[in-house]
């Protein structure tokens, strides 16, 4: 498919040498970012009960295959049905027309029902997460622009977004294993952060025992009171740069539909 060859894949080298005979590697065709061009993430945590696939459309051409929701493309992250690469697409800058539909039983590439259509901007050489979230004719998108630079050595750089259609504010802590004695040292690092918004970018030098947790904004630091909690090595690599995000519904229990705090990786 078309959109497969327009991944880049950052920071690799598209080169190598594999013997003494100098051979080189068949990347296949390839398409090399202009200065006029906008790379882009989708981040679909959009959830049904149903776990129904989706797919997202610029300018009426698919540029996803069919995700479903906690599933980022292309890439992926921790605590995501996607892998575990800081990778964009790439896209021409300009007014692009955004559908996120749902297809026909069987795929035959048209359009069972649009959810979601609208004009953005992709401004020329901006890095940018789109963000989509709640269902039918509540679906809602957002456009962040993100900072591709890495952090300084022995830290990592993290934002957080609220993508949780039932819970108006979310604290984000970092400290204490989950379900443990009561967690006297979790540590708030992003406050009161609304639906559909992000976030101030904060830096942590990692701690690779403490576990990521998210709260109703204002709630009591119990045990009691944690939404969803997350703790893997790979959420606080040396110099990477992260954005964190809330998902699912407040008050179910389905592996489908209950909250959860994941991470994709930007850089």
């Amino acid at each position: 498919m078309k959109y497969i060859n327009k991944i880049i894949v950052l920071g690799i080298s598209l080169l190598g040498f594999i013997s003494c005979d100098k051979a080189v590697v068949d990347y296949g065709e390839l398409e090399y970012v202009s200065p006029d061009d906008a790379i882009i993430k989708i981040n679909m945590a959009s959830v049904y009960p149903d776990d129904r696939y989706m797919f997202v459309k610029f300018n009426n051409q698919r540029i996803t295959p069919l995700i479903r929701g906690r599933e980022p493309f292309p890439g992926g992250g921790y605590n995501t049905r996607g892998d575990s690469r800081p990778d964009f697409l790439r896209y021409a800058s300009g007014t692009v027309n955004v559908k996120i539909a749902i297809p026909h039983k069987i795929d035959k590439g048209l359009d069972s029902l649009v959810l979601y259509d609208s004009n953005i901007n992709f401004e020329k050489g901006k890095r940018y997460t789109l963000h989509i979230t709640d269902t039918d004719a509540n679906t809602k998108m957002i456009l962040n622009e993100e900072d591709l630079s890495r952090p300084d050595s022995t830290f990592a750089r993290y934002r957080f977004t609220n993508l949780m259609p039932n819970v108006p504010a979310i604290d984000l802590y970092y400290g204490a294993a989950a379900g443990t004695a009561e967690p006297t040292q979790d540590s708030l690092v992003a406050k009161n952060v609304k639906y559909m918004e992000t976030g101030e970018y904060f830096q942590l030098n990692r701690i690779t025992t403490r576990t990521w947790k998210i709260r109703k904004a204002g709630a009591p630091v119990t045990n009691a009171t944690v939404l969803a909690s997350y703790s893997n090595a790979g959420a606080i690599l040396d110099r990477r740069s992260y954005t964190i995000y809330a998902l699912g519904y407040d008050g179910q229990t389905s592996a489908i539909m209950k909250p959860y705090v994941s991470f994709f990786l930007v850089r």
